[in-house]
C-alpha cells in the first residue's frame, strides 16, 4: 500500500473523527454523552503513554507528542531503528504507524506562559528530503498579513539550507537581516495594500460585537456603508492606527479606502517580530533580542 493512498485514508478519515468527536462534547448533542467523549481522550492518553514507554524502552528519548504523533531522537539511530520503532509501537497499540520523516532539525516552539515549556501546536522542522514541516505559524494562517508570510517564507528558506545544528545557528545572522529589510520596507511607507491588508472572518452581525475589537471596528465601517454583513463572512482591513483614541481611526475596512490613506508601521513591524520570534525562539532570540537586532534605525 503506498504512502500517498495512506494519507488520503488518514486525511478522510480525520474529517470523520473531528466533527464525530467534537460533536460528543457538544454540550447540545442531541445523542451521546460527554462522558463518551472523555473516554475517548482518555484512550487517547493511555495509548499515547505506550507508544512513549515503547521508544524509552528501546533507548529513544521522547522530544514531545500530540494526539497522534511522536517525535523522538536517538543518536547514531538509522532509518531501519526509526522503522523498526514504528513496528514495535504497532504491536504494543494495536495501531498502524508509519515514520513520516527523519528531521535535519526540528524546533517546538516555548509557551508564552512557560518558556521551559513547548506548545502542542506550534512547531517548524526540516525533513533530510529538505521538506519542511510548519504547524502554527502565520505562514499557515489565513488572517496573517501577505507581508508576514513573505518575511517567515524567506527565513524558513534561509534556515532550510542547514544541515545541521550548527549550521542552523550560523543562518541566524542572515534571518535577522531578512527581517530588518522588511522593517525597513515597513518603514518608509511604501508598503502595498496587498501586504498589509488583513483577512478575518466575523463571527457575528456588526452590531452585536460588544469589543471594539479591529475586526469589529472594520465590520462597523462596513456596516455604515450599507454592506450587509453575515457570520462567517470574510472582511479585509488595514490597520492605521492602532494607538489612536477613536476607535474607528484604528483600521479601515480596504473596501472603503479611498486616494487617501496610511498605515501603522509600528503595528506591523509588531507583527512582523512575532512571526520572527516563533521561529527564532528556540534558538535563543526572545522579543527584546529581535527588536534590537533587526531595527534599520540602529
Amino acid at each position: 500500500m503506498t504512502r500517498q493512498v495512506l494519507d488520503q485514508r488518514q486525511t478522510a478519515l480525520k474529517w470523520l473523527l473531528v466533527v464525530s468527536f467534537g460533536y460528543l462534547g457538544y454540550k447540545n448533542a442531541r445523542f451521546g454523552r460527554i462522558e463518551a467523549h472523555e473516554s475517548v481522550t482518555a484512550y487517547s492518553r493511555e495509548i499515547l503513554l505506550q507508544a512513549k514507554e515503547t521508544a524509552e524502552h528501546g533507548g529513544f528519548r521522547l522530544l514531545h507528542a500530540i494526539v497522534d504523533s511522536l517525535w523522538v531522537h536517538k543518536p547514531g539511530a538509522t532509518g531501519g531503528d526509526y522503522e523498526a520503532l514504528a513496528r514495535a509501537i504497532a504491536a504494543r497499540t494495536t495501531l498502524p504507524i508509519v515514520v513520516e520523516g527523519i528531521y535535519r532539525w526540528i524546533g517546538f516552539l516555548p509557551s508564552r506562559v512557560d518558556p521551559r515549556m513547548p506548545v502542542p501546536n506550534q512547531f517548524v522542522g526540516m525533513f533530510e528530503t529538505g521538506e519542511s514541516k510548519i504547524r502554527g505559524l502565520e505562514i499557515r494562517r489565513a488572517d496573517a498579513p501577505l507581508i508576514v508570510k513573505k518575511a517567515q517564507a524567506e527565513v524558513l528558506r534561509s534556515l532550510g539550507r542547514a544541515q545541521t545544528l550548527v549550521e542552523l545557528r550560523a543562518h541566524v545572522a542572515q534571518a535577522l537581516e531578512i527581517i530588518r529589510a522588511y522593517r525597513h520596507y515597513l518603514q518608509s511607507g511604501r508598503a502595498s495594500l496587498e501586504d498589509l491588508m488583513i483577512a478575518k472572518s466575523i463571527s457575528r452581525e456588526p452590531r452585536a460585537y460588544r469589543h471594539r475589537t479591529m475586526t469589529a471596528i472594520a465590520a462597523g465601517e462596513l456596516l455604515r456603508q450599507g454592506v450587509r454583513l453575515q457570520p462567517g463572512e470574510t472582511i479585509h482591513y488595514v490597520i492605521t492606527d492602532a494607538a489612536a483614541p477613536l476607535a474607528e481611526d484604528r483600521v479601515r475596512a480596504v473596501a472603503t479606502l479611498d486616494g487617501a490613506w496610511s498605515y501603522d508601521a509600528k503595528a506591523y513591524e509588531t507583527l512582523l517580530l512575532k512571526s520572527a520570534r516563533v521561529i527564532l525562539a528556540p534558538l535563543g532570540l526572545d522579543q527584546t533580542d529581535l527588536d534590537n537586532l533587526t531595527n534599520p534605525r540602529t
